[in-house]
């Protein structure tokens, strides 16, 4: 019995062993990669179009043998859009040594209020949309995908001046970082050519009534009205304003590309126009590429957002095979190295800065759809 009862513990001892080990083997086959976005709240369909391209992304490179044989693991962070959370995010992935790199997070307040965090840790920080121009002067390791505020403010500012004539014009813009960047890059370039700002609105996050601006506009009686925000307040104040039988042409930022744009501003939001980095009848190669396989895997036709988030979620893979696994440190160089990457927002390279030069489209609400803006 003794001995039957030693073999017995031996075998418990060697199961018990067997079971601490296989933790840390997983993890040798695994490479992290940190996602940081808004999966819950007023931004919930941004950060939820992140999770979905980079998911999709990291998946096929999975079933393609992973990045030097090992799978890649992405751990997804739900930031609520509140920069004070993602700090916290921030602190709990460059503590965690298996993380390499993080893409995030979707707002410029965010990415900006958390980018000392990474800088510190020499973890790269690739944002799909942080569009400040300050972001990527928070460090060596702050990367960007999308147009900047200072290249999209005085595009759109050149549409509304000099190809639709219009000179009398006013801006509704939320008062975070990126909505303050948005309203002076747009504001500065309307002025240089001509144009009068017969009022410049700013209202605070998470404000709900709008009746106050709207009145004010509807007495002033601009001929464009530039709105710098998101798609939840863009469809509240533009509800509100049909409702005061106030409907202004109205132009905003690319930040509006969503369907949740429409469903929830319904007809106040017809003839709405904006920039896109990214647009579904794009024919260049790899955006087709990418909207078949968004639209073949989730059903649904794929914004700039999720672009974006795509074209991030492919750059991160491209450098991690150029740099190694071994060093987090050495993913921002290898970033850098990359030359004329083919995404589907373009051409991609960061040669010359963390800013990449990009080409944009114009788009408008016309029949409850999003469609190319045509003059």
């Amino acid at each position: 019995m003794d001995r039957i009862f030693r073999l017995s513990m031996v075998g418990l001892v060697l199961a018990t062993a067997a079971l601490m080990v296989q933790p840390a083997v997983a993890a040798e086959q695994t490479v992290k990669i940190g996602l940081s976005a808004p999966l819950t709240g007023d931004w919930a369909e941004y950060g939820n179009d992140f999770k979905r391209s980079v998911t999709m992304v990291m998946d096929r490179t999975n079933k393609m043998g992973g990045i030097q044989g090992k799978m890649v693991e992405v751990l997804v962070n739900d930031s609520r859009g509140d920069p004070k959370e993602s700090v916290l995010i921030a602190e709990k992935l460059v503590a965690d040594p298996e993380v390499i790199a993080e893409i995030g997070d979707f707002s410029s307040s965010s990415c900006m209020a958390a980018a000392p965090v990474y800088e510190k840790a020499g973890m790269t920080q690739l944002s799909p949309t942080a569009s400040h121009m300050d972001f990527t002067k928070k460090g060596k390791n702050m990367f960007r995908v999308v147009a900047t505020q200072g290249f999209e403010g005085p595009y759109n500012a050149r549409w509304a001046v000099k190809e639709l004539g219009k000179k009398k014009l006013a801006t509704i813009y939320i008062n975070n970082d990126w909505g303050v960047d948005a309203n002076k890059y747009f504001v500065q370039e309307a002025k240089a050519l001509g144009a009068e700002l017969v009022a410049e609105e700013a209202f605070t996050p998470g404000e709900k009534d709008f009746s106050a601006i709207i009145s004010k506009l509807k007495r002033l009686n601009p001929e464009l009205i530039y709105l710098p925000t998101f798609y939840a307040d863009a469809a509240a104040i533009l509800n509100q304003a049909k409702r005061m039988r106030f409907e202004p042409l109205i132009m905003a930022n690319s930040s509006l590309f969503s369907d949740k744009t429409i469903e929830l501003g319904g007809s106040a939001v017809e003839g709405v126009m904006i920039p896109a980095n990214y647009f579904s009848t794009d024919p260049r190669p790899a955006s087709q590429e990418f909207t078949k396989e968004y639209t073949a895997l989730y059903g649904k036709t794929p914004n700039q957002f999720a672009a974006l988030a795509y074209d991030a979620g492919n750059l991160m893979v491209a450098a991690l095979k150029v740099a190694g696994l071994g060093d987090r440190s050495k993913v921002a160089g290898a970033l850098e190295s990359l030359r004329d990457f083919q995404g589907a927002t373009g051409s991609i390279s960061y040669a010359r800065s963390h800013d990449p030069d990009k080409e944009l489209v114009k788009i408008t609400i016309k029949d409850g759809k999003w469609v190319l803006y045509q003059p």
